[in-house]
């Protein structure tokens, strides 16, 4: 029998550090199921996004996530992003992160080999087997970095008729950073880890609050 969780309703405060990779997927790679939130809504835009996030602390406790945006939905008239794709470490910050905001967590382990003081291995693995792969090299010279500068919202819809819309807010400093190797299990990962990303920042001492979502039912 699967322990039951505690509820732990939004909004949400949260600490951490984490990896953010930009992509340019092209057209192609629409027809991937990853690329839609719906049988009818599909990624308008082609710029997207894998990140890696370590929470040190949130509303939930301490947990990892592997995540992945294809890109911009129009969806109702507006622009918005969607997950797609979404592992943690925790059973708590599945349950929660679904019934707060209708995004699809999958439960995953995390582990992290430090190679030297800039150098680190990520490894997330489902059932046993490896899921993603990276390592990664942080450079020298920081910046600040905020949600301020770019869209942040999200439409997530699950089963059911509830669509979520959320708004979440961050900030934190940010270095550029080399992926010197990556590799994803297209069994559990959307397979876009061939291509070269844009651009890899690494994020650090961040802080984000995820706050009560706006529904919507949608019957049909």
């Amino acid at each position: 029998m699967k322990k039951k969780t505690k509820k732990m309703p939004a909004p949400w405060s949260l600490t951490g550090n984490g990896y953010i990779f930009i992509y340019k997927f092209p057209e192609k790679f629409k027809e991937s199921p990853y690329f839609r939130i719906s049988l009818s809504e599909r990624a308008s835009s082609g710029f997207g996004t894998i990140m890696l996030v370590d929470y040190e602390k949130s509303d939930a406790g301490p947990y990892r996530e592997l995540l992945f945006i294809p890109g911009e939905f129009d969806y109702l008239y507006k622009k918005f992003y969607s997950i797609t794709k979404i592992y943690v470490s925790t059973q708590e910050s599945v349950d929660n992160g679904r019934a707060n905001w209708g995004i699809p967590k999958e439960l995953a382990d995390f582990q992290t080999v430090r190679i030297d003081k800039r150098r680190e291995r990520i490894i997330v693995r489902k059932d046993g087997a490896i899921v993603f792969d990276a390592v990664l090299r942080k450079r020298f010279i920081p910046f600040r970095v905020s949600t301020r500068y770019f869209s942040h919202a999200l439409v997530q819809k699950l089963e059911g008729p509830t669509v979520f819309f959320t708004e979440f807010n961050g900030s934190g400093r940010g270095r550029l950073a080399v992926l010197e190797s990556l590799y994803c299990n297209p069994d559990y990962f959307p397979q876009v880890c061939s291509l070269r990303p844009m651009a890899v920042t690494a994020v650090e001492d961040f802080h984000i609050t995820f706050p009560v979502a706006a529904t919507l039912r949608k019957d049909g």
